[in-house]
């Protein structure tokens, strides 16, 4: 999978506000790039970095159990409306993060950075770093 389009999916995730949630296909279409697989995949490349991956789920609201087991305390933390099921579950549409305008704004300027990436122009800067995450 391309560095750019990593990099920009690691921009969105990073966006998503605590106790709100998307799905893999909801980062891919706000990007309009990829799909919930390449999210997906990128999700689990992602161990190291800092980065909410316990807000990214399946659009069923799942995650695999061994990663739901893991989110459960920090979706109960963040508050974020959670199914008791077995496995444990966001509750969309309830938990879904429906960004404002400014929001918006930041999440096109990613897009328009990825597009223009893919279009030969110069590098996007996500700021998502390197750092130590719990993933």
């Amino acid at each position: 999978m391309a560095g750019k389009l990593v990099d920009a999916i690691y921009a969105v995730v990073a966006m998503v506000p605590s106790g709100r949630a998307l799905s893999y296909g909801d980062v891919a279409e706000l990007l309009g790039a990829g799909g919930p697989r390449q999210v997906g995949a990128a999700m689990a490349a992602s161990t190291g970095l800092d980065l909410p991956w316990w807000r990214i789920v399946r659009a069923d609201g799942t995650l695999p159990a061994d990663l739901a087991a893991r989110a459960l305390p920090h979706w109960l933390r963040e508050e974020l409306p959670v199914k008791s099921t077995e496995p444990p579950r966001v509750r969309f549409p309830a938990a879904r993060w429906q960004p404002d305008t400014g929001e918006f704004a930041a999440l096109d300027a990613v897009a328009v950075a990825l597009a223009n990436q893919s279009a030969g122009a110069p590098g996007l800067n996500t700021g998502t770093g390197s750092g130590r995450g719990e993933r």
